[in-house]
């Protein structure tokens, strides 16, 4: 919700084709510290959502909600500028267009979907939320499916969520120019509205929005791609369980709940979802971290789960893990990336992620950026979902390059 650095954020992208921004929440306490659902620590409640809002952080936080029904156009949230200003400089980065979707879900999402009808509410929210930001579609990371099923009808909440969007995103695409240029005129409107004095501090941001816009409606809709994030155990073989496992990896005694979650969504949903991300570490167990086979995962999801290899990325987590899992380190992901290139076992690799807190990740917040330069180079991606948009290149200060910071000239471009 708060206020953006736009040259580390330009950094930090640079050698991705894609980023999500997570995360938005149904919960209306997110926290990472909870584990399960329960009455003593570190488990926690689990309540179905209330059907109302899609939060960017805690209900208590003023700004929190980032869409609700009644969020129009001309009023969006603080989330949703937030949201937008990423969406823009992707669009708009110095290195050329990138893709940004926004992740609904995350670890900390203790809230449940519950029902059909509710995967149909959070979906027009989530279509609302895509339509104000004009990001590139939504990242689906509903991580706790399968235990929230025994207390209401979890999968057919994704399912609905999942078929509805497809739906909404539809309407979203036909409405693009006209949303655009709504949200121009709504921009002009709030400049004209400004003291003298306050218009020369912002001029520059308003300016470039309205510019800005002006290119999203020449350019027209981008695919809006629906991507689904989940666990490297989601397709597995009934008769052979830990088969993903190498050979010389800890083996827990008992199975994970979730294994097989995939068959219970890719069969319903899967024509509509257009990628998939793998999340292939925080592995942990009581007898070890797991030390994961990277080409059996990928072979269980083409094989079992049949899902077209385009569609999957490969997930790693450099640098610290959760869950007592431990990275398996350059080598290893560089090997998969490498033979990802050469036999088309993916779509690409996924990395968790842009931007680890130096503070609590400090491992991470080297290496991820490391191993996104290195992936970038084995890969070497090119733009997803076809044609590349045509935008004009940012400054380093994330706004149109050698635009005035003259309130006076600003005010007159605003209101022609």
């Amino acid at each position: 919700m708060g206020c953006l650095k736009p040259q580390p954020l330009l950094e930090s992208i640079a050698p991705y084709s894609s980023i999500n921004y997570g995360f938005a929440f149904l919960t209306k306490n997110p926290d990472p510290d909870q584990v399960g659902c329960g009455t003593k620590t570190p488990a926690g409640p689990c309540p179905a959502w209330d059907g109302q809002n899609v939060y960017l952080a805690k209900a208590a936080m003023q700004g929190s909600v980032a869409v609700n029904p009644s969020t129009n156009v001309d009023e969006v949230s603080p989330s949703i500028i937030a949201i937008a200003e990423v969406v823009r400089m992707a669009r708009m980065h110095p290195n050329g267009p990138k893709r940004a979707k926004i992740t609904l879900g995350g670890w900390s999402d203790y809230a449940r979907l519950g029902s059909a009808e509710n995967g149909v509410k959070a979906a027009k929210l989530m279509a609302k939320f895509v339509a104000f930001t004009f990001a590139d579609g939504v990242d689906i990371d509903m991580e706790h499916l399968t235990p929230y099923n025994t207390m209401g009808d979890e999968f057919g909440g994704f399912v609905a969520f999942v078929t509805q969007l497809r739906k909404e995103f539809d309407q979203v695409a036909k409405d693009w120019v006209k949303t655009a240029d709504a949200r121009g005129k709504a921009f002009a409107d709030q400049f004209a509205k400004l003291e003298n004095w306050k218009r020369q501090s912002v001029a520059a941001y308003f300016n470039t929005s309205q510019k800005y816009l002006v290119e999203v409606a020449a350019n027209g809709p981008p695919h809006l791609e629906i991507s689904w994030t989940t666990r490297f155990n989601a397709f597995v073989p009934q008769d052979d369980v830990w088969n993903y496992l190498m050979p010389d990896s800890p083996k827990p005694n008992t199975t994970y709940e979730t294994d097989n979650e995939g068959m219970k969504l890719w069969p319903q949903v899967g024509h509509l979802l257009d990628t998939v991300n793998i999340m292939a570490y925080d592995a942990g167990s009581a007898e070890g971290p797991l030390k994961l086979n990277f080409t059996t995962i990928l072979d269980n999801f083409a094989k079992i789960g049949k899902v077209p290899p385009g569609k999957i990325n490969m997930g790693f987590e450099p640098g610290e893990q959760s869950g007592a899992g431990a990275w398996e380190g350059e080598e290893i992901d560089e090997a998969v990336s490498h033979d990802i290139k050469q036999r088309h076992t993916a779509g690409g690799v996924a990395i968790w992620a842009v931007n680890p807190s130096p503070q609590q990740h400090p491992k991470a917040a080297t290496l991820c950026a490391k191993a996104a330069k290195s992936h970038k180079q084995i890969l070497q991606p090119s733009f997803p979902f076809g044609k590349v948009p045509t935008y004009t290149k940012c400054g380093a200060d994330g706004m149109w390059p050698g635009l005035t910071q003259d309130g006076a000239e600003a005010a007159q471009v605003l209101m022609v």
